[in-house]
């Protein structure tokens, strides 16, 4: 019952936002009474949390998914969009802001993975690229690293862009495509264009 709580009240976070959504309209979604949500979870902090970790255990499971998988760091990037695509399409941007505002405990958990798993990988990801001959070695990898963090996290911010019409997912890749064509080398921009061109609509 645990599980299915937790992967009920992830959908609704997710879609609405963890501000809009009551134990009682997950109770409601499962045809449960809130009773039972408060015996595997005593407030609505604790599923915040318990919803964070388990998004940050499956992130960092696809990371190292991503790492066996796909040795070229381009193809790498995009197969990781391919891969939350969904999830971004349907995800309240305002989601993240407001774990940040009413869940501090929950939000330090993405802090915290965001300096041991994201910007370590990116990093590595950098630098490798480089070594390929893709991206420019004139860049410090480590600022690079914080630049791209920071331009993802923009996106999730309710003031950023307030008339924005696309969705997270297409802001996501807009703002990537501009942050690629600053680093890429002439061979970098080749083989991204060529994956860019083929990613599914």
């Amino acid at each position: 019952m645990k599980s299915r709580i937790l992967q009920k009240g992830t959908e609704l976070f997710f879609r609405y936002g963890v501000k809009a959504v009551t134990m009682d309209a997950i109770a409601g979604e499962l045809g449960i009474s809130k009773k039972t949500i408060y015996q595997h979870f005593p407030d609505k902090d604790s599923m915040v949390f318990e919803v964070v970790k388990s998004f940050i255990e499956q992130d960092v499971a696809k990371w190292n998914e991503l790492d066996r998988l796909y040795s070229n760091v381009i193809e790498k990037m995009f197969k990781s969009f391919e891969m939350t695509k969904d999830l971004l399409a349907h995800m309240n941007p305002r989601i993240l802001f407001e774990i940040q505002k009413y869940f501090p405990n929950a939000y330090q958990l993405f802090v915290d993975h965001g300096e041991k798993c994201i910007h370590l990988n990116l990093i590595a990801d950098f630098k490798k690229g480089a070594q390929y001959g893709f991206f420019r070695n004139d860049i410090d990898f480590e600022l690079l690293a914080r630049l791209r963090m920071a331009e993802v996290n923009l996106a999730f911010n309710p003031d950023f862009f307030k008339n924005n019409k696309l969705s997270l997912y297409e802001t996501q890749l807009v703002l990537l495509d501009i942050f690629m064509r600053g680093i890429l080398t002439e061979k970098g921009l080749i083989l991204y264009t060529s994956y860019q061109n083929n990613l599914p609509k």
